[in-house]
């Protein structure tokens, strides 16, 4: 080990060097990530968001059959029958048209186009639930009035999707609204009418992108063809509190979940970044926010490496072994295949936006 003239071990310099990097970039990283979360703990606590999410949920309660514990996604929106090379090509731009529809939406950005999308499969199937019998509720309107449908009393795609913000023009929420079908539009998972009311006349589309005017799944649902949310999730809200890349990430884990047991029975996995890349496309950004899930108990997760900071091996004690990734699992599975429906409902009890509000109001343990 060498010495500099002045008697100071050089390579312990460096690393005492390199450790005060990175604590100052995670300080940094965590500033602003606390901050973010004090901005949308007070979101939520608007009285007008929370209103909105809170008639929204009431309406889908109303919606929902109550013999349908479940809405079933084809494993299409979630994942590759094929996986993309890895790693990627350097220097080149990502085909983000080679992802799956779910991944493809979360690259969009917009917060809105998902939850639409997730209402449309809600709606389609808890009214085929009730067989056009007495009591099926009325597919929601395309539009809202102001005089014809006031606030208290609407049943539109709007209203469902928790757009229809006090204080915030009529005009505005169907921007909103119409935004989001844009975006859904762009990877072929909403069809818009060419002329006159393009977005009052659209109409949803499979979940494999293809363009084709959605249809219920024919038949038992079955494993791992299918996932199956519980109805709970959407009756609560939380398709509607959670970000998007909460959301997206969400979805992909549940579906794995299922890969997983099929694989090997085993209700623990991994999501290495090769399978991420590969087959869900999901990016770094959006699975981090496994640590956000398993906060509101959506999902467990436990980390192998117990000097993970943060995310972050430190300095020093990286060793020759690569790091470890994540041990995921999702109880409300009760360890069987999501299409079983032995849904463990406890992290349902209250509503959504009641639960974040006092989550996000403690300290985030990968930041203590």
């Amino acid at each position: 080990m060498s010495t500099s003239e002045s008697g100071v071990d050089e390579p312990g310099a460096a690393q005492d060097a390199e450790r005060a990097r990175q604590a100052a970039y995670m300080k940094k990283v965590a500033d602003k990530y606390l901050a973010e979360r004090k901005d949308r703990r007070a979101e939520l606590k608007k009285r007008e968001t929370y209103d909105a999410i809170t008639r929204a949920t009431e309406r889908l309660q109303s919606i929902a059959h109550p013999e349908q514990p479940y809405i079933v996604i084809r494993s299409d929106f979630l994942i590759l029958n094929t996986g993309r090379p890895y790693p990627p090509p350097a220097r080149q731009p990502e085909n983000i048209a080679s992802r799956p529809s779910l991944t493809r939406v979360q690259n969009g950005k917009n917060p809105h186009a998902l939850p639409v999308y997730l209402n449309s499969l809600f709606v389609h199937q808890m009214r085929a639930a009730y067989k056009n019998g007495p009591g099926t509720p009325p597919e929601p309107s395309r539009r809202r009035n102001a005089k014809s449908d006031p606030l208290n009393k609407a049943t539109n795609w709007i209203a469902l999707a928790a757009l229809d913000v006090d204080g915030v023009h009529i005009r505005n929420q169907r921007k909103a609204f119409n935004r989001a079908l844009d975006a859904l539009r762009k990877w072929d998972l909403v069809s818009l009418n060419d002329t006159g009311q393009r977005y009052a006349n659209s109409t949803f589309c499979r979940e494999d992108g293809s363009g084709r005017n959605y249809v219920i799944p024919r038949g038992t649902p079955a494993a791992p063809k299918h996932l199956c949310i519980p109805t709970e999730f959407f009756t609560t809200g939380w398709h509607l509190v959670l970000t998007l890349n909460e959301l997206t990430t969400f979805l992909a884990v549940c579906h794995v979940a299922d890969l997983r047991l099929q694989h090997d029975r085993s209700t623990v996995m991994f999501l290495a970044e090769w399978f991420r890349y590969s087959m869900l496309g999901l990016t770094d950004e959006a699975y981090v926010s496994i640590h956000e899930l398993a906060e509101f108990g959506l999902i467990e997760v436990t980390d192998p490496m117990p000097n993970r900071k943060r995310g972050r091996i430190q300095a020093g004690q990286k060793g020759e072994k690569p790091p470890e990734p994540y041990e995921i699992s999702v109880p409300m599975f009760s360890g069987m295949p999501s299409t079983d429906a032995l849904f463990d409902l406890s992290k349902f009890d209250d509503p959504a936006i009641d639960r974040a509000i006092s989550t996000l109001a403690l300290q985030a343990p990968r930041f203590r």
